[in-house]
């Protein structure tokens, strides 16, 4: 569907602390993250939400909106730290926003990132009286410490700014649905999402599901454009990639799985690459996605470095809470 709006700004909040997969090779014999290098782990203070306001805050920082005139927000998340709660009105009060601001949340499914930037787009396109709305991604997903999920498992938020101009304009949106069962899920009471590890079956699942969501954006739309889907690990998307014939841009690589804000990381680093024409695909195992095309880019170094704290990989266990110590303390 073409739509008629633009992303204005954007923000994105990376954790400081970082694991090396090789403290992971060490304790366990093997990291099961493929083409994981690093990844981003929550301090003790920082969660979906935490991170979903400094994220927010810095697309503001950079917006000509104010908090003021943002009539929708929008957050997309498979960590919320309440499993029933409003944590979108969390987000919104720690941020100040007005109390007649709509606040909407997707939860469930990593393709909730890319589908709040689509619910954010279409809330400025059917609301004349809205001057933006904001979308914003943020996750640290988690597995069992010996598993594949929680040795790409990492962490950050990514905001942006939707309103009727901007440098990037949102040109079409699309969805794919086909369902794969029993790929990747989270039970009702466990933190620890998990998956029967038929590898072959998931990557076909993913494969599939997101290269079908990316063609379904028109193809002339699609003619040079790249790919910036959910990203699991750093090895799924380029399966994607190659299925399409189009060149990838994730942030697995460095950060781990942020879930649902891996693929507007993508988005991020292909615009530092000068790409302008960039295809953002959220991906929901079970299957369905979303597909957001951009055209244009912003230019500077999104990550705003702060400096870093590398912590070894029982700091690790102990930031995630797979142990507690003595006295109950995670």
């Amino acid at each position: 569907m073409a739509t008629d709006v633009s992303v204005e700004a954007y923000g994105a909040y990376v954790p400081r602390l970082r694991v090396e997969a090789s403290e992971f090779e060490e304790a366990w014999g093997s990291f099961d993250a493929r083409g994981v290098e690093e990844k981003r782990v929550p301090d003790a203070d920082e969660d979906s939400v935490t991170m979903a306001v400094e994220a927010v805050e810095d697309a503001l920082r950079w917006s000509a909106y104010s908090k003021d005139e943002v009539g929708t927000l929008v957050l997309g998340t498979t960590t919320p730290p309440l499993e029933e709660g409003e944590v979108g009105a969390q987000v919104a009060e720690i941020l100040g926003m007005k109390t007649n601001t709509e606040v909407v949340v997707h939860s469930g499914s990593a393709r909730a990132g890319v589908r709040s930037l689509v619910t954010a787009c279409r809330s400025v396109e059917t609301d004349e009286d809205m001057n933006a709305s904001v979308a914003v991604a943020s996750d640290c997903p988690l597995g069992k410490p010996d598993d594949s999920i929680d040795h790409a498992g990492g962490a950050g938020a990514v905001a942006f700014v939707v309103g009727e101009e901007g440098d990037v304009n949102v040109k079409d949106t699309a969805s794919y649905t086909q369902e794969f069962s029993g790929t990747r899920f989270r039970e009702r009471g466990e933190k620890a999402v998990k998956k029967y590890g038929a590898t072959a079956y998931e990557r076909d699942a993913y494969t599939t599901v997101v290269s079908g969501a990316y063609e379904a954006i028109s193809p002339n739309d699609t003619q040079n454009a790249v790919l910036a889907p959910t990203a699991p690990d750093a090895d799924m998307p380029y399966r994607a990639g190659r299925a399409v014939g189009t060149d990838v841009y994730e942030t697995a690589s460095s950060m781990g799985d942020t879930g649902a804000a891996s693929a507007l990381f993508g988005v991020l680093e292909g615009w530092q690459k000068d790409e302008d024409n960039v295809v953002a695909v959220g991906y929901g195992d079970g299957a369905s996605a979303d597909a957001v095309r951009l055209s244009g880019s912003f230019s500077g170094n999104w990550k705003h470095d702060t400096g870093t704290k590398k912590i070894t990989y029982t700091e690790y266990l102990r930031r995630r809470g797979h142990v507690v110590d003595e006295g109950g303390d995670a």
